[in-house]
């Protein structure tokens, strides 16, 4: 028995302006033929990690000269949808990034090859075991880390200079200081700019909240674990910032756009904003190099340390597909080949294999090397491992989104949203 998709990928299955790169197909291309030579590759990211992408297949394929590869990309939560329409339509592509949130969803239903089946092709060895259990389901292997990666907190100098605020310490600074720092903003400014920005509706951003109060968002059995009074904090902090004039009002982001050049900081209309660590590099090429990245405020204060070190993405491969040898020598290849990853850098995270990252490691390129010492300093402290995302966790985000919209417009309060997140959310990972 298979289980359906889940709410978010079964709607606006047609959604979202489609981008398309040099050496792209348009996002609904052909999977690999019949006699295995080729292979359809498919991943979520701007036109910037499509060129870095591209350039790394280009060293396979003058290696691999029978085999032709096509690929796609899709930016944004559109990238779910239509991949939602290829296995729909019987048409999934062989190799595909796959979020952490989808991946116990793509594996419950049959749709992914148990890469543990598939040792003789490709090597695992070099990842760290927490970093590799966190694809598996069971003994099953479904998903290779494309990277590993943590959430950072962006500040823009250029705004912080502009109207002569003093840069936090970005190692002891607490919820507190940043809600200080973001007030002063809003009257510097005239709320021309905003001290903070990020996301109500990010589990990885709640996820370092509630680590930072002593709990987590679930157990290793895939239970919720997080209490209604974290839950209710998380909400009630946005709102005091939003009444102080300290964040941008709900649905103000949304205007600007999904991309990086679109994004509050770069255009400097925030000071300082949440982001992935690998993705430093496309955020401080927008803000014309201005970026500076630190830890997340209260984690010299907390409980324990929220902040952990990630997968990325999944690379996983089509159980459809008519190529999976080929498919899995070349999802090896990103993985453990030295030139490709030093071509890639870490648009998707620093290299999971440890050798390949100690080889990449000082002849990056700056920003990039920026952000892959960020990850390694963190990984320096004494954090916690997260516990791999349960089957039901796209359900969870989507029960999150729509409580942190009203939450934000003011239709429910934080109270009745924490209640309503540990009650429903309790709910959704029990019936698995």
């Amino acid at each position: 028995m298979t289980t359906p998709l889940t709410r978010r990928t079964a709607l606006l299955l047609g959604a979202g302006a489609l981008t398309a790169a040099a050496g792209c197909n348009r996002f609904g291309g052909g999977s690999a033929t019949a006699d295995g030579t080729a292979v359809n590759m498919v991943w979520w990211g701007d036109a910037q990690r499509a060129e870095v992408t591209e350039a790394a297949l280009e060293l396979y394929r003058k290696a691999n000269p029978e085999l032709k590869i096509t690929t796609e990309f899709q930016s944004g939560s559109a990238y779910d949808d239509k991949l939602a329409v290829r296995f729909g339509g019987g048409n999934p592509p062989d190799l595909l990034a796959v979020r952490r949130e989808s991946l116990r969803d793509f594996a419950d239903r049959g749709s992914l090859l148990d890469l543990a089946t598939q040792q003789d092709l490709i090597k695992t060895d070099d990842i760290p075991a927490g970093v590799l259990n966190a694809g598996k389901v069971g003994d099953s292997l479904y998903g290779v880390p494309g990277g590993v990666t943590s959430m950072g907190w962006a500040l823009n100098k250029a705004v912080f200079d502009q109207y002569g605020i003093d840069l936090p310490d970005g190692r002891s600074w607490s919820w507190d200081d940043l809600a200080e720092l973001a007030a002063e903003f809003a009257k510097a400014s005239n709320k021309k700019a905003y001290g903070v920005d990020y996301s109500l509706d990010d589990l990885l951003t709640l996820g370092i909240f509630v680590r930072q109060h002593g709990e987590d968002l679930w157990t290793a059995d895939s239970k919720l674990a997080v209490s209604a009074e974290v839950v209710t904090a998380w909400f009630q902090q946005a709102v005091d910032l939003r009444a102080k004039g300290a964040m941008p009002p709900p649905g103000w982001a949304e205007s600007l756009g999904p991309s990086a050049d679109q994004s509050p900081i770069a255009r400097g209309l925030v000071a300082t904003q949440a982001i992935p660590s690998n993705s430093y590099a496309t955020f401080n090429r927008a803000a014309k190099q201005t970026l500076d990245m630190v830890w997340f405020p209260g984690e010299s204060q907390a409980t324990r340390r929220g902040m952990a070190i990630i997968p990325g993405l999944f690379w996983s491969v089509t159980a459809q597909s008519k190529a999976p040898d080929q498919t899995v020598a070349l999802l090896d290849f990103l993985i453990n080949d030295v030139e490709a990853n030093k071509t890639m850098g870490v648009t998707r995270g620093n290299p999971a294999s440890t050798v390949v990252a100690g080889a990449v490691s000082g002849v990056l390129e700056p920003d990039d090397q920026f952000a892959n010492d960020y990850v390694v300093e963190l990984s320096k402290e004494k954090l916690v491992d997260p516990v791999p995302d349960p089957l039901g966790t796209t359900e969870l985000h989507d029960l999150l989104s729509t409580l942190a919209d009203e939450v934000s417009f003011g239709k429910t309060t934080p109270k009745d949203a924490g209640t309503e997140f540990t009650t429903q959310g309790a709910e959704i990972l029990g019936k698995r």
